[in-house]
């Protein structure tokens, strides 16, 4: 009954197609397409050319679109009654608005991202900070970006210009594009390119797909279904006749591609489209839940998505559940075999839908492993269908393998049987999501090739168990042995930095050794210029008292000739007087080298040894200057303090002193060139904290702010070959944080002078072979 009420529908409407076009004015439709003409839409080309719209009663208008968006925005604003979409469709149904898909002409998307060739090594994340192109509708490249863990704000997303030229130019490291298109430009330039296809993370969407709205199907369904059935019709007929439509396409539409670019893109789109394999304008909804699955693992839909009112159905079936109960109480038995009847169409429909959906695994599985072998394991009966790529891979032919599973192991290497085992065994307990194995497989030659094995099972009996399992086999010798340098390489990598660290150590202890005696050589430079002090400074008060005494004896001869001649009290006392204030002149002059003496004995004991003591700042920085007296004299510049008496250390004043010394000298020697008349400030105030600030200033010409962060360093001086070794800022600086247990700074105005400021605990730590503070001496 129901077989009868379809063949009169379908004469009905043949009839109204047939008397449409003279019976009543065509009705004006618009198709939206996605993108500019090309072979992508040649099916509609084809039903408009070929008169298939006109026959069912439609002026059928096409217009290419530029960004992508527009057919989804002019078909729910009514300005086009159909569109060209992606799957991303069903995003925007879950977002509230009403579109309604009517058929799925690619039935794998096109999509890929496109990026340049760098090496064997390079994968999907290398995105990541580069600049991106992504078109509008790409959905599912996004789902694949997410599910690689990459998101949208992990890089640069550029406004798409569909030019390849960027791609090729630099401009963008990655490049959404369509496998039939854009890469014919890039292989007709030589282009290097990786392209990244979202099935080889498991997503495979639906790609271009024909939709309307809800009002347009409510209003107007007789319109929707000779709207799909004429394009549908076309792309029938475009896929057959791909150099006629190319022709078509160059003729009317657009010359923007060349004959030879239409029947490429023609081609690649023969696999996706599968026009022999399904039927145009087939949609699976369990692929479509799917679709819907995926987005919502990935976060881009809530779980549990319907699809209700979302796919189109051009046969309805009616609602006769009621009708067969009425009839059932009325016809008895006839109902029951009626009921009976309609239970065994819908078994074999069932049974058609399952061979489909396995003939689309299969396909999807040998797609992904496009020019890789397949090999589809039926587990029950032991059968396994070797692909002929898989065959040749190995140089077998049909007749030296048999479908049969037996013999596999045969043909791997013994040492990967187990972990082949291993790995089935993972799976099939749900321990991985996918089997995966690289294992050595044996060549008909009895040479052994690397091969992974990547594989799912993709049907299951009630209970669970596993039915059948695809696989992909491909070579993967190249990358292992490239794996095998590239550990050959870190090993000997290994050996050499092993090599070098132990020359740098022993490089490091010498330089630690020479920095020891250098340090040491500083001491008895410093030693050597107190000595010279000593001697400068003690020729006065020594020089003065020689002279009194040269005069005393003088007034002693004299003194005795006055008393053999009569002794006058005149003459006794100028005599007394003289002696007097000779006496008094020896004194000081005696009591001032007494003291020179003791003050140069404490610094040369500070400076030749690292004793740790209690002293007073004020004195102890006025004793090393004292030393440094001949030297400052010399010039013509001085050296000032301004330090207050009651600062009170217990630290280390023979590294001070070696500091100060090479500060100073510094100073006089360097800072001033080309000046006169130079002052050199040595100032010091408590912190508070249990520290004191010392600076060490100079209004000489300054440092240059390129040479301001290596003051310190070992070495450097703008004086090599004149006098200077570059060592004596490098020593003040170790001897600071070293045993003084401070910090050292330096600032720096080019042209207004230099600045050196100390940071030192007026307790400094004890060294390690230093226990108690020594006092100062009397």
């Amino acid at each position: 009954m129901r077989r009868c009420v379809r063949v009169a529908a379908a004469l009905g409407v043949a009839v109204v197609c047939l008397a449409g076009p003279t019976a009543h004015a065509l009705e004006p439709v618009n198709l939206q397409l996605k993108y500019l003409h090309q072979f992508q839409f040649a099916g509609y080309y084809a039903a408009l050319e070929k008169g298939y719209y006109r026959d069912a009663g439609l002026d059928v208008s096409i217009t290419e679109g530029h960004t992508g968006d527009e057919p989804l925005d002019n078909v729910l604003s009514g300005a086009s009654q159909f569109g060209v979409g992606s799957s991303g469709l069903l995003l925007a149904r879950q977002q509230g608005k009403p579109v309604v898909v009517l058929g799925v002409v690619f039935q794998h998307s096109p999509y890929v991202l496109l990026a340049p060739q760098t090496g064997p090594i390079q994968g999907i994340h290398d995105i990541k900070g580069q600049r991106v192109m992504l078109a509008a509708q790409s959905e599912d490249l996004v789902a694949y970006l997410k599910k690689e863990g990459i998101a949208v704000t992990d890089f640069t997303k550029v406004e798409h210009s569909f030019n390849p030229d960027d791609l090729i130019s630099g401009k963008v490291y990655g490049f959404s594009a369509y496998v039939t298109n854009e890469t014919d430009y890039l292989d007709k330039k030589g282009f290097a390119y990786q392209a990244y296809t979202p099935r080889s993370a498991g997503i495979d969407f639906y790609g271009d797909n024909l939709f309307t709205s809800e009002k347009e199907i409510a209003t107007h369904p007789e319109r929707v279904k000779a709207f799909r059935q004429a394009s549908m019709r076309g792309w029938q007929y475009a896929m057959a006749h791909q150099e006629e439509l190319s022709d078509l396409i160059l003729t009317k539409y657009s010359k923007r591609n060349s004959r030879e670019h239409l029947l490429y893109e023609a081609r690649q789109m023969y696999a996706l489209v599968q026009p022999v394999l399904v039927e145009m304008g087939y949609m699976n909804p369990g692929r479509w839940q799917h679709i819907g699955e995926v987005y919502a693992e990935l976060g881009m839909l809530p779980k549990g998505v319907s699809l209700r009112g979302f796919l189109y159905d051009p046969d309805p079936r009616p609602e006769l559940r009621w009708l067969f109960i009425g009839l059932a109480v009325a016809m008895g038995l006839a109902a029951i075999a009626w009921w009976v009847h309609l239970q065994r169409l819908a078994r074999e429909r069932e049974q058609t839908q399952a061979r489909i959906q396995a003939s689309e695994e299969r396909l999807a599985f040998a797609l992904d492993g496009a020019g890789y072998g397949v090999w589809d394991w039926d587990i029950p009966s032991g059968t396994v269908l070797y692909s002929k790529r898989w065959r040749e891979m190995h140089g077998f032919s049909k007749e030296d393998v048999p479908d049969r599973l037996e013999g596999w192991e045969q043909r791997v290497h013994p040492d990967d049987v187990p972990l082949l085992k291993a790995g089935l065994r993972d799976y099939f307990a749900g321990k991985t999501d996918t089997f995966t194995v690289e294992h050595r497989a044996l060549c008909k030659d009895g040479s052994w090739k690397w091969v992974v094995d990547r594989g799912k099972v993709v049907s299951r009996d009630a209970d669970g168990k596993p039915l059948r399992m695809v696989c992909t086999h491909a070579d993967i010798t190249a990358r292992k042995e490239q794996e095998a340098q590239l550990h050959q390489m870190n090993e000997t990598l290994e050996t050499r930095v092993a090599e070098r660290t132990a020359e740098l150590v022993a490089t490091i202890d010498r330089l630690k050794q020479t920095q020891a005696s250098l340090v040491q050589a500083d001491k008895l430079a410093s030693l050597g210029a107190l000595v010279a002090g000593v001697a400068h400074e003690l020729n006065t008060p020594i020089g003065n008292s020689l002279t009194v005494a040269s005069t005393m004896e003088n007034y002693v001869k004299g003194f005795e000739t006055d008393l053999a001649k009569g002794l006058t009290r005149s003459a006794l006392d100028t005599f007394v007087n003289s002696a007097r204030e000779g006496t008094d002149i020896l004194m000081r002059s005696l009591r001032r080298a007494a003291e020179l003496v003791s003050s140069f004995k404490q610094v040369a004991v500070d400076q030749t040894s690292t004793n740790r003591r209690c002293f007073d700042l004020h004195q102890t920085v006025e004793e090393i200057m004292l030393t440094l007296g001949p030297t400052i004299r010399r010039t013509s510049h001085r050296v000032v303090t301004d330090i207050r008496p009651d600062i009170m250390m217990e630290s280390y004043p023979g590294p001070l002193g070696q500091v100060l010394t090479n500060m100073v000298n510094n100073a006089v020697f360097h800072g001033f060139e080309g000046r006169d008349n130079g002052t050199v400030t040595i100032a010091a105030e408590p912190l508070g904290d249990g520290r004191v600030r010392l600076t060490v200033q100079d209004d000489g010409v300054g440092i240059p702010a390129a040479n301001l962060g290596r003051v310190f360093d070992p070495f450097f001086t703008t004086k090599l070959g004149q006098g200077g070794s570059g060592l004596g800022l490098n020593i003040a600086y170790n001897l600071v944080h070293d045993s003084l247990g401070g910090t050292i700074g330096v600032d720096s105005v080019p042209g207004q002078g230099t600045c050196f400021t100390l940071i030192l605990p007026l307790m400094a730590p004890l060294s390690d072979t230093q226990q108690a503070p020594v006092s100062t001496p009397p």
